[in-house]
């Protein structure tokens, strides 16, 4: 594939500012110029892809000036990795958003990350003919696009060196759930598990760097259990798995809706709410069986499951894209997680 000029729609926190989004040496280092914007630019044919990342909604200036229909229109990619409402074949309740969600969606804050929210944008931008390769992060997601008639590709999110590895810390932290504070159905859970005698440590904000970068490193390597508690049931997510396995913490989560690549009982434990707090104690008690499934996860992400991986099929799919030749059956739910196994 020839280089492309490529704009990158990437968010950047405060605790990031003035530091690359983690995709941009890797699509420099296939060759392409990057340039990573925040949302809008004041002309955007000159890019010959704009790729979005994370969830469009996060870059209303961009979707507005795509929509808009520019003479000479790029391609565009978007790599969604944020919730959406489940599939029926799931089985699981209506998402029943919290009143910070319901704000956000009133107020038309661009930080709306609801699974409601994240679904019309993403019908919206498919009646304009967008984006031309549409991604996401989890088999559940394509499902339930595609019983809605939109096909979608399965890229999973990556390990990057950034996220961590094995410090050999001696690990003091018994359990640990690292996360949003200000999500209630989270708190609810954490709740019962302290209710019946689990002491779960709690972290969790987007402004503080204690949460970000080496510091974030140097605590889940204390960790020997950190915890998965959705936003929504069922919901796979993918950095917080990755997290923990490229730090060596057991990942003990609630039960997750197409988990694929990550098998539980292999790389990382399922339980219920009810069944958790039994099974917390069982992995402290039973190093030798906790450090067996950490140690398959670890090299699941650090070796199979990494970001490197996921931009090189992307860009896969773009390449296939520019010569015209088919890609895989998006509907084949699968097919991409089995590049990766």
């Amino acid at each position: 594939m020839r280089a492309l000029a490529i704009m990158l729609c990437a968010r950047s926190l405060s605790v990031h500012r003035g530091v690359p989004h983690s995709l941009v040496p890797l699509l420099q280092a296939n060759g392409h110029r990057v340039t990573q914007v925040a949302d809008g630019v004041p002309e955007l044919t000159a890019p010959d892809l704009v790729w979005i990342d994370g969830n469009a909604n996060w870059y209303p200036a961009v979707c507005r000036q795509l929509m808009a229909g520019p003479a000479r229109r790029p391609l565009v990619v978007l790599w969604h990795s944020e919730p959406l409402p489940p599939p029926r074949a799931a089985g699981l309740p209506t998402p029943r958003l919290h009143l910070r969600e319901i704000a956000k969606i009133v107020l038309r804050d661009s930080r709306a990350t609801d699974v409601y929210s994240n679904w019309f944008r993403i019908r919206k931008l498919a009646r304009y003919g967008l984006p031309d390769i549409l991604v996401v992060s989890t088999g559940g997601r394509q499902e339930f696009l595609a019983e809605h008639g939109i096909d979608a590709h399965l890229v999973p999110l990556g390990y990057h060196p950034a996220y961590g590895r094995d410090l050999g810390l001696q690990r003091d932290i018994d359990t640990l759930f690292l996360g949003s504070p200000d999500v209630p159905r989270r708190r609810r859970l954490l709740n019962r598990l302290r209710r019946r005698g689990v002491d779960v440590v709690e972290r969790g904000s987007w402004f503080d760097p204690a949460n970000w970068g080496e510091e974030r490193v140097r605590l889940l390597n204390r960790t020997k259990i950190l915890l998965n508690f959705g936003r929504y049931p069922g919901e796979l997510s993918g950095m917080r798995l990755i997290l923990g396995l490229a730090n060596k913490a057991l990942v003990i989560s609630e039960p997750i809706y197409r988990p694929a690549p990550y098998v539980p009982g292999t790389h990382y434990v399922s339980a219920t709410i009810e069944e958790m707090p039994q099974v917390i104690r069982y992995y402290l008690a039973h190093e030798d069986e906790r450090r067996r499934i950490v140690a398959e996860g670890h090299r699941l992400v650090m070796q199979e499951i990494t970001l490197e991986r996921s931009a090189a099929r992307i860009l896969a799919l773009v390449a296939e894209y520019l010569d015209g030749t088919p890609t895989h059956a998006p509907g084949v739910v699968d097919a991409t997680v089995l590049a990766y196994q």
